[in-house]
């Protein structure tokens, strides 16, 4: 019995044709997924990452009135941790802190203001680049009219973090929107702007718990030290919140953070500065530093 040895003048084509094919579906993937080159190299490089679990503190306490609390020269009042979903939506009357920034045109949450410009300063320095804002506070009315235009992409009324003035769209020049990680400047923000007290509001590991797909250009503003501890542990705002359980005490990042409810909290007895956010669940995040 005998075997024929396939010719080179048959192997060559079929080589070429599966090399063709390959070449195709790569360039097809990258072209309608951009950002997949981006999601695969992060990924490898927290292989084995563990995440860091807060320590439950014992501070000494004294109980007081959340309102008197909040009339403390030393304690300031925002709104950085609100967690904003479908699930939780904003009041219907939010009177949120808004406040045009540098005479810009842009409207966004005063708490918010210093980290924006101090991330902002540092994308220039370090690639020449101005970082820009495309979207930054929407009243009901704007977020309504999102809606119309982007459909499912975009935020229900009163679900929008940018009602609240907290989120930020950001982009560079010629990269906007999913391209904004196709650069150096936009890969730097994703992977640094927990030290400037935001967080990538909808990651690309964090879909199941947000329903949102990964928007690497959509900053959230939650301050310190919870944007290092949320970006560091590579968890979702849904996730970080649900982690404070109620009453407990935590350092986190040499602060001391406790979330309480109702009209009278323990507070640490002796602290130079203390934050206090409303979590939009009824209840308060207190941060000591």
């Amino acid at each position: 019995m005998s075997s024929e040895k396939p010719t080179k003048s048959r192997i060559l084509p079929a080589a070429l044709l599966i090399i063709g094919i390959i070449a195709i579906i790569a360039g097809t993937a990258a072209y309608i997924r951009s950002e997949y080159g981006y999601i695969i190299s992060d990924a490898f490089a927290h292989i084995g990452d563990e995440k860091k679990e807060a320590e439950i503190i014992y501070p000494q306490t004294v109980s007081v009135a959340l309102a008197d609390f909040l009339a403390d020269p030393r304690v300031e009042q925002n709104d950085a941790l609100m967690l904003i979903n479908t699930d939780h939506l904003l009041e219907d009357d939010l009177s949120a802190d808004i406040e045009e920034y540098k005479d810009s045109g842009v409207l966004m949450n005063v708490c918010a203001e210093a980290a924006y410009a101090d991330i902002a300063k540092k994308v220039d320095e370090l690639f020449g680049e101005k970082l820009y804002i495309s979207s930054a506070y929407r009243t009901a009315e704007e977020q309504a009219e999102t809606i119309a235009e982007e459909g499912k992409k975009a935020q229900e009324v009163g679900a929008s973090e940018h009602q609240a003035g907290l989120a930020l769209d950001v982009y560079v020049k010629y990269h906007a929107g999913i391209a904004f990680i196709d650069v150096d400047s936009g890969k730097w923000v994703n992977e640094n702007c927990g030290d400037y007290g935001f967080i990538i509001r909808y990651p690309y590991y964090g879909v199941a718990s947000t329903g949102i797909e990964y928007e690497p250009w959509h900053l959230r503003f939650v301050g310190s030290p919870h944007a290092e501890y949320i970006m560091s542990n590579r968890i979702t705002l849904e996730e970080y919140i649900e982690s404070l359980e109620l009453n407990e005490f935590y350092d986190i990042g040499g602060f001391t953070v406790t979330r309480q409810s109702g009209d009278t909290v323990e507070v640490p007895q002796s602290f130079a500065h203390a934050e206090v956010s409303r979590d939009n669940l009824g209840n308060v995040v207190i941060t000591v530093g």
